[in-house]
């Protein structure tokens, strides 16, 4: 262990936040967003005024930048989405402060760089005729999921493209397209009028709940969706994201680019990640047999899902956000004291905290919506992010073809 001596003296070379950003070419709150992704190391400083940095982290940290500008596509530059330790930040704006001002349209159309954005998204009716047709030949047991896949491959069949790749076009398709998929879906309960709520309401937010509960939202549950759906827009270059971007650089079309996000992102890692923790938690019963179900479950070798996330070693801001929002909207509910000893099990069993998906669960679970909302609610909300990195790729080079290194029988 470092003497105190020797430790001060090494603190002494170590670079300020300014001077990491200076010399990186970044922003101030990308060198805490590297922290918290563990790229940089921090100490608070000798005067206890704000943190330093370990100069040999930034030295590594500034090779593989220029090295990746260089070669591509190690590093990604875009002006799209921030995530930091306690916040996530679309085009400079805090994604909670967004959450609780501002409806999921606008955001939306925020993520897009268009403005041309409108209170209300317009489906279209022939098309949203068409693709009830053909998901009334579905069985009545085909998860919401399927469901928004089926209709994305009619809308991508029966619209024809625009091949106009300018935001505001592209805006202007997204909005249509995503209204579609929402107004297809089977209705499990009557619309609400989001006009007639106080404050910010999205629409969008007030059909998808009609679609997923059987019962009428109170105003609180519309506002707490549409913040949900805010918080989950976008999270930087995530696996579907990825595959949104490489399918926009090769020309593909917004439709297309909703479909391939929908089918990545409700893969077992992301999106359907919700909907085994929700099995969870319906099994649970209630909060008295919390404790003993969850060791059962370890004791046959199942883990308990929706804990501890690489992008926040000290906790999902999403899902702290998500839960605290819906305490705040559902004090003293039996399905939200469950949720709340799971939580607290976990802990004390020194796990991470709930991240993104445990808490979509919890909220669909303590909501009483349909089985596998949880990852409609993920896809559809992700798919304004896509959209927007979509927008970013279609006025880049076309996409290079790549080689890659053959391994296989010697020929």
């Amino acid at each position: 262990m470092r003497a105190q001596g020797q430790f001060s003296e090494d603190m002494s070379r170590w670079l300020t936040a300014e001077e990491v950003a200076d010399r990186l070419k970044i922003k101030r709150e990308t060198v805490y967003a590297y922290v918290s992704r563990g790229r940089l190391r921090s100490r608070r400083a000798d005067d206890g005024r704000g943190s330093v940095f370990n100069p040999a982290d930034v030295e590594r940290l500034s090779a593989k930048v220029k090295g990746a500008r260089r070669r591509q596509p190690d590093v990604l530059e875009s002006e799209i989405t921030l995530i930091a330790a306690d916040d996530i930040y679309y085009r400079g704006h805090s994604a909670r402060e967004l959450a609780l001002t501002a409806t999921f349209e606008q955001v939306a159309c925020l993520l897009w760089g268009s403005t041309k954005a409108t209170a209300v998204w317009v489906p279209s009716e022939s098309t949203r005729r068409f693709c009830r047709k053909v998901i009334a030949e579905l069985p009545s047991s085909v998860l919401p999921v399927d469901l928004i896949k089926v209709v994305a491959a009619c809308v991508a069949t029966v619209e024809p493209p625009d091949w106009d790749f300018t935001p505001d076009v592209i805006a202007t398709t997204a909005q249509r397209v995503l209204a579609t998929l929402l107004a297809s879906l089977p209705e499990q309960s009557p619309p609400a009028d989001a006009a007639a709520f106080a404050g910010p309401a999205s629409p969008m937010a007030a059909l998808l709940w009609s679609r997923l509960c059987d019962r009428p939202p109170a105003e609180a549950e519309v506002k707490l969706l549409n913040a949900t759906m805010i918080i989950l827009a976008d999270h930087d270059l995530a696996s579907a994201t990825f595959v949104a971007r490489t399918a926009a650089r090769a020309g593909v079309e917004p439709s297309g680019i909703v479909r391939l996000g929908i089918d990545v992102g409700s893969g077992p890692v992301k999106g359907a990640a919700s909907l085994a923790i929700e099995t969870l938690l319906h099994n649970l019963n209630s909060r008295d047999g919390v404790e003993a179900a969850l060791t059962r479950r370890l004791r046959q070798g199942d883990p308990i899902p929706g804990f501890g996330h690489p992008v926040y070693p000290e906790g999902d801001t999403r899902a702290s956000f998500i839960l605290d929002e819906l305490r705040k909207s559902h004090a003293g509910n039996e399905r939200l004291a469950t949720v709340e000893e799971v939580i607290q099990i976990q802990l004390r069993r020194g796990l991470p905290p709930p991240n993104a998906g445990f808490a979509l669960a919890a909220l669909t679970y303590v909501l009483g919506m349909v089985p596998g909302a949880g990852e409609a609610i993920f896809v559809l909300s992700r798919a304004a992010g896509w959209i927007a990195h979509a927008i970013e790729e279609y006025n880049s080079e076309p996409l290079e073809r790549l080689q890659s290194v053959y391994v296989g029988p010697p020929v």
